[in-house]
């Protein structure tokens, strides 16, 4: 008998109208998408990231939105027992009518909802209409029956967002825009069934050795009526083939079958094995009805580690058995409006990443859960994901109400995301419980707020999603915490995660991050802008100024430019212009985080996790991140394409003494050669030493201390460079440079340099020949996208160097594309 007669999915994104609540107008609409790039797309608005346009498209949140769609059901899916419209993320305050009748209210946009029409759809034309109200105006009720206000201190939209489920950086945040939207943010469907569906197929990892994988294997079917039906799953890598009858009941029902994998191919992160994957396939039959589903999972061996010291307590990644140490960045939405992102744009940011030598991101709780395609990347890269819920910086409701919704939507997300291999953990908030007893809040408001409404949702609420459908993941309340238990006292070094904003926030020099130091640093960085053909696009020329309305729209930060000027005189000479102060800004972000992480890198195992604020943007302006919203490579990133590689060699000024560190990610090393060399700007060496090393697996180890005045001449503390290098087999695995003054204060002498560009194939080779010291040396490609393989170096007189620069696919394919190539040092910034 032929299986034709399977469940039925008719997918519902195409032929959508929209208008303003008053309007008679219906205009084209994308589904899924939102109101603003709605509005662009029909030339109605400009476009929000240029110039100062955020602030004359304010009234958008404020309006109330009409959607609609006019459809035909296939007739196939009429016939159907049951019928069900399902809506993937309504964003956010919406009631959706079919055929003039109200069937549906939202309020989350971070769940699912669903609900049966089959008494509502007809043969023919279907109306199906859905009015989203102001996100604003909806939630200022709510807010005003308070008598204070909850500290949403990043909203610059009234300050409702705490009310409201729905991505918290839409009411803007210190590094973007205000653009609180609404819209159909996710797919829209209608699917059909006879007897029954499957809702979930989980695959539950509870034991996973090298020898023997234990993968509890759920299968949640619901079902209209009592009836046996045949269920199969299937792996055709591992000839896994299971076959059984199974009675099902009317409503929910749950099924598991352990299994062992002999021998089984484990998934790694990327830098410590292959990313190996399995492909499962759940059908469930009855005569010629069938229902399918397929997941793609990794086997691994995940737990955080919380091993009690002298100090408190570890806070380490270990896979597979193997103690990891987290290298990355803090990500957040890489759009305003996230609906425009592909699934080539994750991949592209998620490369840089890992080109970056970095294996793990934090998917920070300000934003959104993101989309299937980049927790698929990070699956397929091996990139781990430390996962926030979606609440931060701020106090919440904890009325039964707020707490429900909040339930439904962790469970609809943690079902969603449970297979990934690549989560890691899941985390409750972002830095509310740090707020409430640092930030001033506990003498502001009352203590229920803390001990009952944030108690309720983050240490009862959540923890009990997270305990009940995926045990096995650790959940950890808030970052920064240094345990499970509702927090007494604010943020302390010794156990768990750490935020250090001391650089930054309080002015600390960058000594501040080596003085500073947790078992896992979560959250760290500085501030910079993007280059300046990121700039060019949302900035005139002659708005090209620190103190422009322009550039100072897209400065967010409380303490703005008038801070990064303060970092970077600091360190540097004062900029002779504009251009010179972004690319002044960069190196000195570079800079300053090159010392942080390296500092938590030679304190490992004390220290096993450092990840800086922040990865990417969500519009071109000032933040803290290492990739501009367009993805370009800021100086930051380079830096950390060094302090990030597996092999560190990295130096210490400390107390009077010169350490070196090698700090090893990987495999051991033996019979390596240390070589270390002081020479002064002219090129002479001052001071040489080598010796040879075993570099241990996995460790930090001190090989070499010394004197400060034993080898540097006092007097020439500011006209020196200390190069240390580990050589293996004749070819230098590893290199660092250390200065031992600040840049402003070296006697660097005129820059003398000249460059020859040739072309091979698609890439270009750019030869650097010195003529004297240069400190910091960098190229830009002023007029297309593309990466350098190596930028921000220094070089001796007599020096030379080869760097490639890899143009983006789009160039590749502009045959009369002729690139501009600019290069500088931190020499050329000033007069």
């Amino acid at each position: 008998m032929s299986l034709n007669n399977k469940n039925t999915v008719q997918s519902l994104v195409k032929n959508w109208k929209f208008k303003e609540k008053k309007s008679n107008k219906w205009l084209n609409a994308t589904v899924p998408s939102a109101v603003h790039l709605d509005l662009l797309k029909n030339r109605i608005i400009k476009d929000p990231f240029v110039g100062s346009n955020e602030i004359d498209l304010q009234w958008i949140s404020d309006t109330d939105w009409h959607y609609k769609l006019v459809f035909k059901p296939d007739s196939s899916l009429l016939n159907k027992e049951q019928i069900k419209l399902k809506f993937y993320g309504l964003d956010t305050y919406a009631e959706v009518f079919l055929n003039g009748k109200q069937i549906l209210s939202a309020n989350n946009m971070f769940r699912a909802w669903e609900i049966d029409v089959k008494d509502q759809l007809r043969k023919g034309n279907n109306e199906l209409i859905v009015k989203f109200l102001s996100p604003i105006s909806f939630a200022l009720p709510f807010m005003e029956q308070k008598d204070y206000l909850l500290p949403a201190d990043n909203d610059k939209v009234k300050m409702t967002s705490p009310f409201t489920r729905k991505a918290p950086y839409h009411y803007g945040w210190d590094w973007g825009p205000s653009f609180a939207t609404s819209g159909i943010w996710q797919p829209v469907e209608l699917y059909a069934y006879d007897c029954f569906k499957i809702k979930d197929f989980y695959l539950e990892q509870k034991s996973v050795r090298e020898k023997c994988a234990k993968i509890n294997i759920k299968t949640i079917i619901e079902s209209t009526t009592k009836c046996r039906v045949e269920l199969s799953i299937s792996e055709p890598i591992r000839k896994i083939n299971i076959t059984k009858l199974i009675d099902l009941s009317p409503g929910h029902n749950e099924f598991s079958r352990m299994i062992e994998i002999m021998n089984p191919k484990l998934w790694w992160p990327v830098g410590h094995g292959q990313q190996n994957m399995y492909d499962f396939t759940v059908i469930v039959k009855k005569d010629s009805y069938e229902e399918t589903t397929k997941k793609r999972i990794g086997l691994r061996e995940f737990s955080v580690e919380q091993k009690k010291d002298n100090s408190g307590a570890s806070f380490t990644f270990v896979i597979n058995g193997k103690a990891i140490f987290a290298k990355g960045a803090n990500w957040i939405p890489a759009d305003s409006f996230s609906t425009r992102l592909s699934k080539k744009d994750y991949s592209n940011l998620l490369d840089s990443a890992i080109d970056a030598n970095m294996n793990t991101l934090r998917v920070w709780g300000g934003g959104i859960y993101e989309s299937d395609d980049f927790y698929d990347l990070c699956d397929e890269k091996g990139l781990i994901i430390w996962q926030d819920f979606m609440f931060a910086c701020t106090l919440y409701p904890g009325d039964d109400e707020f707490l429900d919704n909040v339930k439904i939507e962790a469970e609809y997300q943690v079902t969603r995301l449970r297979n990934h291999p690549s989560i890691g953990l899941w985390c409750g908030n972002n830095e509310i419980a740090w707020a409430w007893h640092n930030w001033g809040w506990k003498d502001r408001f009352p203590k229920e707020l803390y001990l009952k409404d944030y108690k309720a949702l983050f240490h009862d609420v959540l923890s009990s999603v997270c305990m009940k459908l995926d045990a096995d993941r650790l959940y950890w309340p808030s970052s920064p915490g240094d345990d499970n238990l509702l927090p007494e006292t604010g943020q302390q070094y010794g156990s768990g995660d750490n935020h250090f904003w001391g650089v930054w926030h309080s002015g600390d020099d960058f000594t501040g991050f080596e003085k500073n130091i947790g078992r896992f640093m979560s959250e760290f960085g500085m501030q910079s802008f993007p280059e300046m053909k990121t700039i060019n696009y949302f900035c005139k020329p002659e708005d090209q100024s620190i103190d422009s309305g322009v550039i100072k729209q897209h400065q967010k930060a409380s303490l703005g430019n008038d801070n990064v000027l303060k970092y970077i005189l600091m360190y540097f000479k004062s900029p002779k212009n504009f251009s010179s102060f972004v690319m002044s800004s960069q190196i000195m972000a570079g800079e300053a985080i090159k010392v942080a992480v390296e500092a938590h890198r030679r304190n490992m195992p004390y220290c096993m996790g450092s990840l800086y604020w922040q990865l990417n943007d969500c519009w071109p302006g000032a933040s803290w991140s290492s990739l501009d919203y367009f993805g370009n490579w800021k100086a930051l990133h380079y830096y950390a394409k060094e302090f990030f590689k597996p092999l560190l060699i990295s130096i210490e000024n400390k107390e009077n003494y010169i350490n070196v560190f090698v700090v090893n990610d990987g495999d051991s090393i033996k019979n390596s050669t240390v070589a270390i060399e002081i020479r002064d700007f002219s090129g002479e060496l001052l001071y040489n030493h080598e010796f040879s090393v075993d570099v241990k697996p996995n460790t930090s180890e001190k090989v070499f201390t010394e004197k400060k005045k034993g080898i540097v001449p006092k007097n020439k503390l500011n006209e020196v460079l200390l190069r240390a290098k580990m050589i293996f087999e004749n070819e230098i695995i590893c290199h660092n440079d250390y200065i031992f003054d600040r840049p402003k204060n070296l006697k660097i002498p005129k820059q003398d340099f000249f460059t020859t560009v040739e072309k091979s194939g698609d890439i270009y080779f750019i030869k650097i020949q010195s003529k004297s010291f240069i400190y910091r040396f960098y190229a830009l490609c002023s007029n297309y996208f593309g990466r350098f393989d190596m930028n921000y170096f220094n070089m001796f007189p007599g020096e030379t160097r080869t760097i490639k620069f890899f143009p983006s696919k789009d160039m590749k394919e502009d045959f009369d594309f002729k690139p501009i190539f600019e290069f500088n040092s931190v020499e050329g910034l000033s007069n």
